[in-house]
């Protein structure tokens, strides 16, 4: 059994009361995993009877306690059917109550579970912002958009500060999934245990404050912002909810939420949803534009509410690909967002065979195609007279 600190058993007793040995015995119980069906691949009864899940987890529509087989390993996690996302983690999303077509920010995106969930209840439409400070996972966030199939996010690598200041009033709705001392983490996590302390607690609570201080600029009148945490402290939950509304009166708090291992499903969870105070109005959005970029890859950028000059930018829209010695080559995103008009469906040997980086011995139309698998996008290819030569990615063969 894991050996939790004496300071912080002590702070829960007194915060759980008579639920405490409740908390205590689901802690000795091993984690679920759970799973978020990516309804912009496929409806929820579809994708439920693909991957032979039944069991709701509890906390959003999309989300449903994993199998052992549903792990980043299996066809339906490449194609981007499914997020492994640990279930009470899914919460915080589904409070913001995106509409589409709105413009929304995701503070602190990474690895990206929030921003694809943000992003399918977008369908497509609007813009999602999914900013992530640290730049290696910044990329990992990306390749997760990609893999999902979402082409109208704009990925960007700064600080909260640096970014809210330049799209000041620019966003429908806000979320800010706020770095922590991860005390729901901790039977996933040992290092987060070894690294809780009280200090560290009221560290992450000051960062906590700034960060929804920068997030608070970029909101419209009348638009929504989540904070959230995976902490159960009252330092970084309850208490900095008051302090933001107290610093911030033009911010109302309308609910507060907290899940627990004993009475969910997931690790546990801490939210707050405020409202800014005055009437929501529909954003200008530039047009949809197409940019060739000087080392020659070519962009599809979404509509959006906001210029990007001034941003430091990992990837804007739909990366559809790149001149090489005056040849057009298509980018692996493209395929995963299907917008290839040649497209070829692979059987299940064939399916391994692509996964596994091998040439694909099949007749189809010569040139550039998508590799597909149950109607699902798997990667790039190129049809020529010798095969299929595969061109996925190598960090995402299955070796």
């Amino acid at each position: 059994m894991m050996m939790l600190p004496k300071e912080y058993i002590q702070r829960m007793q007194e915060q759980l009361g008579s639920e405490f040995s409740a908390y205590l015995a689901a802690m000795k119980e091993p984690s679920g995993r759970s799973i978020r069906i990516n309804t912009l691949r496929a409806s929820v009864e579809r994708a439920k009877e693909l991957l032979g899940v039944t069991k709701s987890n509890g906390v959003v529509a999309q989300g449903f306690m994993a199998t052992d087989e549903l792990d980043g390993k299996n066809v339906y996690h490449a194609c981007g059917l499914y997020y492994i996302q640990e279930a009470s983690a899914q919460l915080p999303a589904s409070l913001l109550d995106v509409k589409k077509g709105m413009a929304v920010l995701d503070l602190c995106a990474a690895p990206g579970g929030k921003s694809t969930q943000l992003a399918a209840y977008l369908g497509g439409t609007g813009v999602l912002v999914a900013n992530e400070i640290v730049p290696k996972r910044a990329q990992i966030l990306t390749s997760n958009i990609e893999r999902m199939g979402i082409t109208n996010a704009i990925v960007t690598n700064m600080t909260p500060r640096e970014l809210c200041s330049k799209l000041h009033g620019c966003f429908d709705a806000v979320l800010v999934d706020a770095p922590c001392a991860g005390e729901g983490m901790f039977r996933k996590d040992e290092r987060a245990i070894l690294e809780w302390s009280r200090e560290h607690v009221l560290s992450c609570a000051d960062r906590q404050r700034e960060i929804l201080s920068s997030a608070q600029t970029a909101l419209k009148d009348g638009g929504r912002l989540v904070y959230s945490t995976c902490s159960f402290s009252k330092e970084e939950n309850e208490d900095v909810a008051s302090w933001f509304v107290d610093k911030y009166p033009e911010f109302e708090l309308v609910e507060t939420r907290r899940l627990y291992p004993h009475n969910s499903k997931g690790e546990g969870q801490f939210a707050a949803v405020f409202i800014k105070r005055g009437i929501l109005s529909q954003s200008t959005l530039l047009d949809e534009q197409k940019r060739t970029l000087p080392d020659g890859r070519e962009l599809i950028i979404p509509k959006t509410p906001f210029r990007l000059d001034g941003l430091h930018i990992i990837r804007a829209g739909l990366l559809v690909g790149e001149q090489r010695n005056k040849v057009f080559v298509p980018s692996h995103a493209m395929a995963m967002a299907d917008r290839l008009d040649n497209r070829v469906e692979l059987c299940q040997s064939e399916m391994t065979s692509y996964l596994h980086g091998e040439v694909i011995f099949k007749q189809a139309d010569r040139g550039w195609c998508t590799m597909r698998y149950n109607g699902f996008p798997l990667g790039l290819g190129k049809s020529t007279f010798e095969g299929i030569k595969n061109h996925l990615p190598k960090g995402l063969l299955l070796m």
